[in-house]
């Protein structure tokens, strides 16, 4: 009786040992045990599970940690050459009247925006991950972060003849950085005007309950298929129906990171015509 129980309890401090393994702990040595038994050599090997679990993830830590740190140096090296090419384009447009080489500088043009577009979202990307961002909050209406990120859009949607409507953001103030908030609503402003059709609405309604402030901006575009509501904040990723589209799967995972320095949290929902994205503010 006394040799099953002790058998007993050997196994049950084995499963313990594995499922702290599986948990991500260390084993230490002083736990294993030093007797010549089947039990103390299997502590002995989930210890040794464990050392090279523990060294796989740091080995993993450190690799991600310097390849977003390589990002970040690449684009900030981007910078100074793409400042150039913006430059030189702007002296060559005033002496290029002729075909094919407007068509050429605007296919040049073009091609230094989303360049440049690119670099600024690798270096917003890198700070952010690198937790090299300040937010600074005031108490201020949302109609300013609001107003300033569909500025930012206008010129965008009246090429497509489409309208952004803007409702509850003046009666509702929030503990913001109207900065970064108006990053991350650009972010989603933006997505709504490429993927939405020509002459449709961008809706952007503000919403205020005892728990959370919501920024819901929907629009009647291609939407996503179902599995993908959250995966489409996850970094590069692009959603299966915009592959031919022109982007870099970084606008909306961005956008999340702001929030959640922010405290607060995204969410997506699909609708029969279109997506709806929500921004929730701890109020």
């Amino acid at each position: 009786m006394f040799r099953k129980r002790k058998a007993q309890q050997e196994m049950e401090e084995i499963s313990r040992m594995l499922e702290r393994v599986l948990n991500g702990e260390c084993i230490q040595p002083g736990e294993i045990g030093y007797e010549d038994t089947l039990p103390a050599k299997i502590r002995y090997q989930i210890r040794r599970i464990s050392e090279k679990n523990q060294g796989v993830e740091a080995r993993i830590t450190r690799e991600r940690d310097e390849t977003k740190a390589l990002i970040g140096e690449i684009a900030h090296q981007m910078r100074n050459p793409l400042a150039g090419v913006e430059s030189y384009t702007q002296l060559l447009d005033g002496e290029i009247s002729g075909e094919p080489g407007r068509t050429y500088l605007r296919a040049l043009e073009q091609s230094e925006q989303r360049l440049h577009f690119l670099t600024e979202s690798f270096i917003k990307m890198a700070r952010l991950e690198q937790q090299m961002i300040q937010i600074k909050k005031t108490t201020d209406a949302l109609a300013d972060t609001i107003f300033s990120a569909v500025l930012l859009v206008q010129k965008a949607a009246e090429e497509k003849q489409m309208e952004v409507e803007v409702t509850g953001a003046e009666e509702t103030k929030v503990w913001h950085d109207g900065n970064w908030l108006g990053e991350a609503v650009y972010n989603l402003l933006d997505n709504s005007v490429k993927y939405a059709p020509e002459h449709s609405k961008i809706r952007v309604v503000v919403r205020q309950d005892e728990m959370y402030t919501r920024i819901v901006v929907s629009d009647d575009g291609i939407g996503i298929p179902e599995g993908e509501e959250n995966r489409i904040f996850q970094r590069f990723y692009r959603g299966s129906r915009v592959t031919g589209e022109p982007g870099f799967g970084l606008g909306l995972y961005i956008s999340r990171e702001i929030v959640r320095l922010h405290g607060g949290f995204m969410k997506a929902k699909r609708k029969q015509q279109g997506l709806e994205v929500a921004i929730f503010l701890p109020v």
